[in-house]
């Protein structure tokens, strides 16, 4: 070997030991040993192990991370608390602005579920799994699934759980899911609502009709016909502003162009129910169904008023496969007039009858 080729294998010598260094370097530094002079490690305490090996930790100030099954860090150390779960994500919890908001990352650290909560709990409910997670900012809930995908409404006021179904609150109403290792059945649902100074609760048990419903079809059905009863005692068409409708919805106030109402005014809604419409545009097609305890008052034929009370019903009809599509069709009572009562007659009232032949008599003998 002349000199010229030993200088040049020195030279390729020296650059594969420098690259060599450097490559064990870069390991060290994404493995399980951080920059502390390059010689302590991460990984202070190993806290447990997941299913495939993965390794929870924490390190020297008691903060935790992920490593794999050779200790490899996978997820830096920043975070205040961190679980497995199944689903192959981790329960974290951090401080953001000064608070303690929980969410879901993956073993590459990326966020799965936002961290706006102030807690997530599992639930174990007959055979299935699902957390509940509460907003830090309003402290509604949210509901995931066991792979942490939000499931049945973006949020509810109020979660109760029991031993085979769960309660969800509205500002609206409530809500029943029976729950089992399939997931959610929607059981029976309660909203209420409000026209003028009369409450009502339209309740619905019905397997068929809750099975092509959700909750925002249901409060949506619910609002419409409380707009469409105010205009129908009002007729105020500024009432029916916000419902939703086709360009051929049909709605008609309470004994419309009738001249012999003066006034008429809700007193109570007695009854209100849902159904389902029998339809031939392959649509979904319902019906809200109103019994509305009313006085009306009307004029006689000599155009003296008289105060009438009576029960006459109102039916609302929608059409649509979800809440995306849902719209009102119609609105109307199925009576035009009020039931007035039958004229009184002199058989009706043998006193009255007596008493007019008396004056009649006595006018003829004067």
């Amino acid at each position: 070997m002349n000199k010229r080729m030993a200088l040049l294998f020195s030279a390729l010598l020296i650059i594969i030991i420098v690259l060599a260094a450097a490559i064990t370097r870069f390991y060290s530094d994404s493995g399980q040993k951080i920059s502390d002079g390059g010689t302590q490690s991460v990984i202070a305490v190993k806290v447990g192990r997941d299913a495939e090996g993965n390794l929870l930790f924490q390190d020297s100030s008691g903060l935790y991370g992920v490593a794999d099954s050779s200790e490899r860090v996978l997820v830096s150390p920043e975070w205040k608390n961190l679980s497995f779960t199944k689903s192959g994500v981790c329960l974290a919890e951090k401080v953001i602005d000064g608070k303690n908001l929980f969410g879901c990352i993956s073993y590459d650290g990326d966020v799965i579920v936002p961290f706006i909560y102030s807690s997530i709990e599992p639930n174990f409910i007959n055979g299935c799994v699902f957390y509940t997670a509460t907003v830090n900012s309003d402290s509604s809930v949210v509901i995931y699934d066991d792979s942490f995908s939000p499931c049945l409404r973006s949020a509810w006021k109020s979660i109760k759980t029991d031993t085979d179904s769960i309660t969800l609150e509205t500002e609206k109403g409530s809500y029943k899911y029976s729950v089992n290792k399939e997931g959610f059945a929607f059981s029976s649902a309660s909203v209420k609502g409000k026209v003028f100074s009369s409450e009502f609760s339209m309740d619905i048990t019905s397997k068929v009709l809750l099975s092509k419903l959700t909750v925002p079809m249901i409060e949506d059905m619910s609002e419409y016909t409380e707009k469409y009863l105010e205009y129908a005692f009002t007729e105020d068409l500024s009432r029916l502003d916000g419902i939703k409708c086709s360009d051929n919805a049909d709605f008609t106030a309470l004994f419309e162009n009738n001249s012999r109402v003066a006034s008429k005014r809700l007193a109570k809604i007695k009854e209100i129910y849902l159904s389902v419409v029998r339809s031939e545009d392959g649509i979904p097609h319902y019906a809200v169904s109103v019994s509305a305890d009313t006085s009306v008052t009307c004029k006689n034929e000599d155009d003296t008023l008289r105060n009438l009370r009576d029960v006459y019903k109102a039916v609302i009809g929608f059409r649509g496969n979800s809440i995306l599509d849902l719209e009102a069709v119609s609105g109307s009572f199925e009576q035009s007039e009020p039931n007035y009562p039958e004229p009184e007659t002199e058989a009706e009232h043998p006193s009255l009858g007596e008493n007019s032949s008396a004056l009649k008599t006595a006018e003829n003998n004067q």
